[in-house]
């Protein structure tokens, strides 16, 4: 009986051990998963979202994350949930704010939003469109309608313009938690996350038509982290080969989510194939998703010359993380077409010793002509 007894213990002790080699091997984020996951399902922290609805406002609040280690970009604590506005009752809403702030776990104190990795407001597009019977947009996009990130808290639409949803469609929240400077202790947090709103049944706003652009780079999917070679003289070295990355329609691989090296860089990036520009659009509004050590960030009419969004960025200087990533707003709106090229350009300067990670995106918004016919078709 003791012979078998010791022998079930060692058992125990190699499964335990090789579960938590096994942990170690993980990156920091699939370790968070997990992490997550225990919290959750031995209720050691809060695991539910809730909601808070007022007449022009929604507020979504996360479970906690449990802070307890450093976390770049996509590395930390992170929670996804379908919602709906108002389950109860089919209105039209115009979406016109958006916003996040990082609280602690009894959501009574107000923390820094160096813990604010990303909001990413989605629509589900097969519900959206089929409502408008617009299903030649199905599958036509990536459904964002935007992102909330660190050096951006908040910001709002034009005033008279929004994105129209019902109240009871379905929206997707994906929340995820950064740290980039606390090592000396573990803390819980949630994120309150406010999505400002106009009913129809007061004001008829101007309808706004999401999209995302972004930066990418080529890399040798053979040897993703060997960097520029004779072969790719413009090569990136990716994070990681599994999420952010892509395929042009040649086939090669890029990446959206990339290293830089200590010291400045530019970086630049046509962006006339993502933005798909038919005819004519109308911007209204951009706002940046950036990382720490990003300067400055422009949207450029290529064939003009003209510089159409200016970002300037404000890094801490005492510490990482971006204090203030300007958001572009025009009710006037100024027009792009499709027989012009439109540039991404982006200066870093990574004044650490050490390799660091960046990624470039705007969230843009312009007029949607075809939805605002919609809707002037629309008996409410």
């Amino acid at each position: 009986m003791k012979r078998r007894s010791k022998f079930i213990l060692i058992f125990l002790v190699l499964i335990l051990a090789g579960g938590f080699i096994y942990f170690k091997s993980l990156k920091t984020r699939h370790q968070e998963l997990i992490k997550s996951k225990v919290y959750y399902t031995l209720g050691i922290v809060d695991s539910e979202w809730k909601t808070d609805l007022t007449d022009n406002s929604v507020t979504f609040t996360t479970p906690t994350f449990v802070i307890s280690n450093i976390y770049k970009s996509m590395e930390g604590p992170k929670s996804d949930q379908f919602v709906v506005i108002d389950s109860d009752q089919e209105e039209l809403l115009w979406l016109t704010s958006f916003k996040t702030n990082a609280v602690s776990s009894n959501e009574q104190r107000k923390m820094s939003n160096d813990f604010v990795c990303h909001t990413n407001f989605e629509y589900r597009d097969a519900e959206h469109y089929n409502r408008w019977n617009m299903t030649e947009r199905i599958n036509s996009q990536y459904p964002r309608i935007t992102s909330i990130s660190n050096g951006v808290e908040e910001f709002e639409l034009p005033n008279g313009f929004g994105f129209p949803v019902f109240s009871n469609e379905r929206l997707f929240i994906n929340a995820q938690a950064l740290n980039h400077n606390i090592t000396d202790s573990t803390f819980n947090i949630k994120h309150k996350i406010k999505i400002g709103f106009t009913k129809n049944s007061d004001k008829t706003l101007i309808p706004l038509q999401p999209k995302t652009v972004f930066m990418m780079f080529p890399y040798d999917p053979q040897n993703p982290f060997q960097g520029p070679t004779e072969q790719l003289p413009n090569a990136c070295i990716p994070v990681e080969t599994k999420n952010h990355s892509y395929l042009d329609n040649d086939g090669n691989a890029l990446s959206g989510h990339w290293i830089i090296k200590p010291g400045k860089h530019s970086y630049t990036y046509d962006a006339s194939q993502q933005l798909q520009i038919k005819d004519s659009i109308r911007l209204h509004q951009i706002t940046s998703h950036l990382h720490p050590f990003a300067d400055r960030f422009k949207l450029k009419d290529k064939t003009t010359g003209e510089v159409i969004y200016d970002c300037n960025s404000e890094n801490f200087t005492d510490k990482i993380g971006l204090k203030n990533t300007p958001s572009f707003s025009s009710q006037k709106g100024i027009w792009m077409y499709n027989d012009h090229i439109y540039e991404m350009l982006l200066e870093v300067d990574n004044i650490t010793d050490n390799d660091q990670e960046m990624m470039a995106s705007m969230a843009i918004f312009y007029y949607d002509a075809e939805m605002d016919t919609k809707i002037k078709e629309l008996k409410l």
